[in-house]
């Protein structure tokens, strides 16, 4: 019987030797880059806060390790530093917001805030945000609104991504689609937080940092080919794959993410969006988000046991063989178990990232501050946020 992936022992066996600090270490290293960007302190934190919201949950991929990408965008001066977030239609459900190219690090967490706000007072809120940027992962915007009681939903386009089925092209970002339900005090919620593509493009920027080649289906090359070179990596393909493995379904709902983050809001599609970090004009990327109150359909406590017993049956299916879990799983559980695991050991931060921070902070001159054993012996490789 295979262990599980939730264990201590799965958990240290996944990072290894991979160095790891303190929240405390982390955000401050984190806020003096983006002081030097040209945030205020409080932007800055916020920032912060949204970036070790994804390291927290083991998401590497969305955390610090974004930070040279975000960098381009602030010393290029594609984002622009203290953007307000102004609103352009409202009703007592509805906000219709415009981030006016501000960080969407900052601008998401505000415009959450706006719409956790609204749904308390009027039983349920949408919101749309254009005119922003990249702004971490999805299910940090849900778990806000947990903390507040409620259940949510959060989503986000990108550029130019995935490609379309049949397509040989990308066309649609990865366009995640976060869903979030609290299950009563004390209690981890229920997270699912997904790419509509295959993985988000950061799992490719990974395995170009580890020099690994990513698994068949994952991506195809500029001519359309199936690839395996992350480096060789013309666009992702939806979740689900090619036609005959049901991408088609994967596309679907990566449309839907562009049609209510991009039109409904007045934002643009993925493909209209540019790589506002490396261009003179501003990224346009857009997100959705949504929060309402249980109590407006049902008591909390009875949702609670409701879920309860509904997860319990699903974790009693007998596991197939050759899984490599001893149970069946919920969403969620193996980033709870990460955070649960980072709050006793510190949050890791891989060598390669942290050659690309300190890169960073002498680009800006701000000290660096994560010292590591080994650091003078990784070697650059180029990702897509160096061309």
């Amino acid at each position: 019987m295979s262990c599980s992936p939730l264990s201590d022992e799965a958990i240290a066996r996944h990072w290894g030797d991979t160095p790891r600090f303190t929240p405390e270490q982390i955000r401050h290293q984190g806020e003096a880059i983006f002081r030097a960007f040209g945030l205020c302190a409080d932007d800055a934190a916020i920032a912060m806060t949204t970036l070790l919201a994804a390291d927290w949950r083991g998401i590497e991929s969305h955390g610090v390790a974004r930070i040279p990408y975000y960098a381009i965008g602030f010393l290029q001066q594609g984002i622009t530093p203290g953007a307000p977030l102004t609103t352009q239609r409202e009703t007592p459900v509805s906000l219709a917001l415009h981030g006016n190219n501000g960080t969407g690090l900052v601008q998401g967490p505000r415009a959450m805030e706006h719409c956790i706000e609204k749904a308390k007072q009027s039983g349920l809120c949408m919101t749309t945000v254009k005119g922003s940027n990249h702004y971490g992962i999805a299910g940090h915007y849900a778990l806000m609104a947990v903390e507040a009681g409620l259940i949510a939903m959060s989503m986000t386009n990108s550029g130019s991504l995935t490609a379309p089925t049949f397509g040989a092209k990308a066309m649609l970002g990865s366009n995640p689609i976060a869903f979030a339900v609290p299950m009563g005090p004390g209690k981890d919620p229920f997270v699912l937080d997904m790419a509509t593509s295959t993985v988000a493009y950061g799992k490719i920027e990974i395995a170009q940092r580890a020099r690994k080649p990513i698994p068949a289906g994952w991506a195809i090359d500029h001519d359309g080919y199936a690839t395996t070179d992350p480096f060789q990596m013309g666009a992702i393909m939806p979740l689900g794959g090619d036609k005959d493995t049901c991408g088609h379904k994967g596309y679907g709902l990566g449309m839907m993410v562009d049609i209510l983050c991009g039109p409904m809001g007045g934002g643009s599609t993925s493909w209209k969006i540019t790589d506002g970090i490396r261009s003179e004009n501003p990224a346009g990327t857009s997100h959705f988000f949504a929060a309402w109150q249980i109590e407006a359909f049902r008591d909390p406590e009875e949702l609670y046991a409701d879920l309860e017993a509904m997860f319990a049956d699903l974790r009693a299916t007998p596991v197939a063989p050759g899984a490599p879990s001893d149970r069946v799983l919920i969403p969620g559980e193996p980033e709870a178990a990460e955070h649960a695991y980072n709050l006793r050991h510190g949050i890791p931060i891989r060598r390669e990232v942290l050659v690309e921070l300190r890169d960073v902070c002498r680009d800006v001159d701000v000290p660096f501050e994560l010292a590591a054993d080994g650091l003078d012996t990784i070697v650059r490789i180029a990702t897509k946020s160096d061309h």
